[in-house]
């Protein structure tokens, strides 16, 4: 068996998963805002007037948003303003409506306070310049990316992800839609595996399923592997009488890259790339938990994440160990693990409640409250 660090490091130079991306860059088609805007609802002044100590000010008018600029001619003048409004010409000062009493068609200044020229004003351009970079062809996509894109009048053109087949293998497994004999399963391993990925970014994800069947394993394989970029098997790999998998790719001409790697739950994973086609090729194991964890631990790219234990654990096997957990939103800005424990790595249900996993190195056998240790979302937001 191979260390979970060392299987990090070959399916990183032999596998690289594009999730959904934006295609193109976003410039900007104009300055942004494109007019120097009202931040708060007032009245705007010109700043000259108010630092020579002028105080009431006469109110010619109204500006709200969705008009255009209005003029300020006069110094002693003033135009009530909405957020959002363009600020009138002339005008280098907005004063909120709490600092004024407005009587008789004047606006009389009644809060003193240090002000500065452009004051509660969003300039122009400020944002940025028309043709400047505002979004880089590549970005995972979010609902920020989505505003700036439509406020320069963009509609997103994405490149696609890359193109995953899972596929369940078992006699035992039945569709979801099907009732159940006492023998048998539905197949929910593909189901989640597949929602993982979704969320994740990646949305060319199709489901198979095969028998425990080696010449029905190696005609699906040889229709499949040049159509998708990755094959990902949900059980199957491990040292079973009917666990198929393994000889037959090697029979196929798929390169073993590692098979079981030191770890709890998820030691038989096995990883492997088919050159002549083109493809990469993941086994999970079959359990429920097991399958998930390599699943979002090795497959799917994740940012360093980390959370601080917050109750006492012992494991002394000389195995890495992944345990599911729920996480605590501290008020100092950190996250506190919550260790849920489930019996085997078949207790899907006890996922339920989970948010991820914690990774406690197999050099410990004691970990203590308030360790930081590895941490796994289950999704990336």
């Amino acid at each position: 068996m191979i260390k979970p660090e060392i299987a990090t490091q070959l399916i990183a130079e032999n596998l690289t998963l594009v999730p959904e991306h934006l295609a193109i860059n976003i410039m900007a088609d104009r300055d942004y805002p494109p007019f120097d805007r009202v931040m708060m609802d007032g009245i705007a002044v010109d700043y000259e007037a108010y630092q020579q100590g002028l105080r009431d000010f006469k109110i010619v008018g109204v500006a709200a948003a969705g008009e255009a600029a209005k003029i300020l001619n006069h110094k002693e003048h003033c135009f009530e303003v909405m957020t959002g409004a363009p600020l009138p010409k002339g005008a280098s000062l907005v004063i909120p409506y709490e600092h004024l009493e407005l009587a008789s068609g004047v606006a009389k200044i009644v809060k003193e306070l240090q002000r500065a020229k452009m004051e509660s004003i969003h300039l122009k351009g400020s944002d940025c310049k028309r043709g400047e970079l505002v979004l880089k062809s590549g970005v995972a996509l979010n609902g920020p990316h989505q505003g700036i894109a439509s406020s320069m009048g963009e509609e997103f053109s994405f490149s696609p992800s890359s193109r995953l087949l899972i596929i369940s293998t078992g006699d035992e497994l039945v569709d979801i839609g099907t009732q159940p004999l006492e023998h048998q399963i539905r197949r929910s391993n593909a189901y989640a595996i597949r929602q993982s990925l979704k969320l994740n970014g990646f949305s060319d994800v199709t489901l198979n399923h095969l028998k425990d069947d080696p010449n029905l394993i190696s005609d699906h394989y040889l229709e499949n592997a040049e159509k998708y970029d990755v094959l990902i098997y949900s059980g199957g790999v491990s040292k079973g009488k009917f666990d198929y998998l393994p000889n037959v790719w090697s029979e196929l001409g798929v390169k073993k890259i590692f098979h079981e790697v030191a770890q709890r739950p998820g030691k038989p994973l096995w990883f492997g790339v088919d050159e002549k086609r083109n493809c990469r090729v993941v086994g999970l194991p079959g359990n429920p938990v097991s399958s998930l964890v390599c699943l979002h631990r090795y497959v799917i790219p994740k940012k360093s994440m980390y959370a601080r234990l917050s109750e006492e654990i012992i494991f002394k096997k000389d195995l890495t160990y992944f345990i599911p957990v729920k996480l605590e939103y501290r008020a100092d800005g950190s996250l506190l693990a919550h260790p849920m424990r489930i019996k085997n790595s078949g207790e899907f249900t006890a996922l339920a409640e989970s948010d991820g996993f914690l990774e406690l190195p197999a050099e410990q056998s004691v970990f203590s409250p308030g360790e930081v240790f590895s941490y796994w979302p289950w999704r990336i937001n």
